[in-house]
């Protein structure tokens, strides 16, 4: 019995152990959860300060930007007025032009046919009273005509 006594006294000690050990253990957990970590932020502030500053001013910009953008849209024009009437002018000016033109060139067609016909008139007048004060002549233009007219 003695070595049953000398096990049960080795596994008494043992448990006992084990039982301080987890003691420590569980004492060190609630001392490891109770702890705070202090982080030093110090640094950091004038950083995310000099960071929120720069994006505000960076979003002032922008809307001024953006509002900027929308007057001169709502001020725009496809053309400005100054280039629509100089436009309209000249374009008034050369629609006359060319209709000046036109009636120059339909009016100088119209004298160039009257001067033909008052030089045929004319030619043909001026062939007759030479036939009529030659009397040969009708014969020679006669003989003259035929001989054209063969060719």
């Amino acid at each position: 019995m003695n070595k049953l006594e000398t096990i049960t006294q080795l596994l008494v000690n043992e448990l006992t152990d084990f039982d301080k050990n987890v003691q420590q253990l569980s004492d060190q957990m609630e001392r490891a959860e109770s702890l705070r970590v202090k982080f030093d932020v110090a640094p950091i502030k004038g950083l995310i300060l000099q960071l929120e500053e720069l994006s505000k001013r960076e979003k002032e910009r922008s809307e001024h930007y953006l509002d900027r953008l929308k007057r001169n849209l709502k001020q725009a024009k496809i053309y400005p007025k100054w280039a629509v009437v100089t436009f309209m002018v000249f374009y008034g000016i050369s629609l006359s032009t060319g209709f000046y033109a036109y009636m120059l060139k339909s009016d100088m067609e119209n004298e160039k046919n009257e001067a033909f016909l008052q030089g045929e008139r004319n030619g043909i007048m001026h062939l007759e009273q030479f036939l009529k004060e030659t009397p040969g002549a009708t014969k020679l233009y006669d003989e003259w005509r035929i001989h054209k007219s063969k060719k």
